[in-house]
């Protein structure tokens, strides 16, 4: 297994991969993709493959692509100047799981942050993504956001009004 920076020939494969996440986040999702949403996601690996303040990792195992992050420069917080990569879109084909895959590209990712000089590494999860969950905190990740969510008809019922 190897892990590489996409190139725009990958492209494809990436929007495959995210598409498998997409379908594995389905139980957990909160908001349904928009129409022409995977088209968004396609040209958005594209357009980031080679920005400075961007990462596009691939793992290729007997030539096929197995897995991929994403990763982006950002200033999380308001309060300060300090920067994080935020690695999302990380996913592993099914049948590859379980074989280091993911921490390859991760530890790819923190390396292309730990280059740039960036104190930190942050990324989002769904909280009952219990496999995803034990797998970031194997690496050392801690909880410090919680995203709460509530429909807009079931938080007017419980308080009280009228739908």
């Amino acid at each position: 297994m190897k892990v590489r920076q996409a190139t725009p020939e990958d492209v494809p494969a990436l929007v495959a991969l995210f598409k498998e996440l997409d379908r594995m986040q389905r139980d957990w999702r909160v908001f349904t993709p928009r129409p022409g949403f995977y088209d968004e996601v396609g040209a958005k690996y594209e357009a980031a493959i080679g920005r400075e303040d961007a990462v596009v990792l691939v793992a290729e195992a007997e030539g096929d692509v197995v897995g991929m992050a994403y990763g982006e420069l950002h200033v999380p917080s308001r309060f300060s100047d300090e920067r994080a990569l935020e690695i999302s879109g990380v996913v592993v084909r099914a049948g590859h799981r379980g074989k280091g895959v993911g921490r390859a590209l991760v530890h790819e990712a923190a390396r292309f942050a730990r280059e740039r000089g960036v104190p930190w590494v942050t990324l989002k999860v769904f909280a009952q993504n219990r496999g995803a969950m034990e797998f970031w905190e194997g690496l050392g990740f801690t909880p410090r956001v919680v995203q709460l969510t509530s429909s807009t008809e079931a938080l007017s019922a419980r308080l009280g009004e009228d739908g």
